[in-house]
């Protein structure tokens, strides 16, 4: 069961998602939690594209912690020529923001904790 301060929370977040998403550079984003996904992406025709490589990463992220005994990852920075990704888990939400390359990655976890 959903108590208040989870509701507000996942409030609250979607509002920064709304914000981060309208910054320049910001290619769009998709939110997952156990029961739930929010996709907001500037080029609906990639959202598999997107939600295969964001599935990925957290995939081989969460395998490779397991075979380790590293704990559980936070947040993993994938990048390539032009863009990058931004993988965060945040509470029971997991995160995958998609970006440009010039977009200081960093900055966006600070604004969404």
């Amino acid at each position: 069961m959903t108590n208040k301060n989870e509701l507000d929370n996942d409030e609250a977040l979607q509002e920064r998602l709304k914000e981060i998403k309208n910054q320049k550079g910001i290619i769009g984003y998709i939110l997952r939690s156990s029961n739930s996904a929010a996709v907001d992406l500037k080029d609906p025709q990639k959202i598999i594209d997107y939600a295969v490589l964001s599935s990925a990463v957290l995939d081989l992220s969460n395998n490779m912690t397991e075979k380790l005994q590293v704990g559980e990852v936070e947040k993993a920075v994938v990048e390539s020529d032009e863009t990058k990704l931004l993988s965060i888990k945040l509470g029971n939400n997991h995160l995958s923001i998609f970006m440009e390359q010039s977009v200081d990655h960093n900055k966006l976890c600070k604004e969404l904790k």
